[in-house]
């Protein structure tokens, strides 16, 4: 079976086991996905955004990809000018559903690279897959206030979770800061009350 991995790193010839920050699972591993689309959405600029991966993903059944925005213009933020490779792999992993991403595979052991492909501008590669209809895009804008509230709770366990009031060094602090405003001052104000 094929499986895809996203990076920015060039050369690459093996994927090594890691430990994914923000993981359901807390041991080291390879992660890859049967979806050479989704691969797309890791391919990700750590220096500017830190290992956090943010984006709300949602996979259908058909393997649509539903890219619903935590801020406005996230998709362009995240992605425009960004260049990185699709690495694919052939091996013996198997889906893992402890993920939480039905495409998602994992591997404890190191995985060859067979081949890989560069892409230019994920942004642009991302919004060609609207084409065929397999890929939306849900706007901020657009969302109602229900999500708008899941994403306020997502942030706010983000800030607690990786003590960004109190971690000055944490490679996604100005992000958050940047980004999420509104829930960062809400996360002080939680916080000086013992309310966090």
């Amino acid at each position: 079976m094929k499986f895809y991995h996203g990076s920015t790193v060039k050369g690459l010839t093996e994927l090594c086991p890691d430990y994914a920050v923000n993981a359901y699972i807390k041991d080291p591993l390879v992660y890859l996905t049967t979806s050479r689309q989704l691969a797309l959405h890791y391919i990700w600029d750590v220096k500017r955004l830190g290992k956090i991966k943010m984006p709300m993903i949602d996979i259908r059944s058909d393997g649509t990809i539903v890219f619903q925005e935590m801020f406005p213009n996230a998709l362009e933020y995240l992605y425009k000018g960004v260049d990185g490779y699709i690495y694919e792999c052939d091996g013996d992993c198997s889906l893992n559903s402890e993920t939480h991403i039905n495409t998602c595979a994992t591997s404890n052991k190191v995985v060859p690279i067979t081949s890989f492909e560069y892409i230019e501008d994920v942004y642009e590669h991302i919004l060609s897959y609207s084409e065929n209809g397999k890929f939306v895009y849900e706007r901020y804008e657009d969302l109602p206030q229900w999500r708008k509230d899941i994403i306020r709770g997502h942030i706010t366990r983000f800030i607690k979770h990786h003590n960004l009031l109190d971690d000055s060094d944490h490679p996604s602090l100005e992000f958050i800061r940047k980004k999420f405003p509104r829930y960062w001052e809400e996360a002080q104000i939680l916080n000086k009350y013992n309310l966090l």
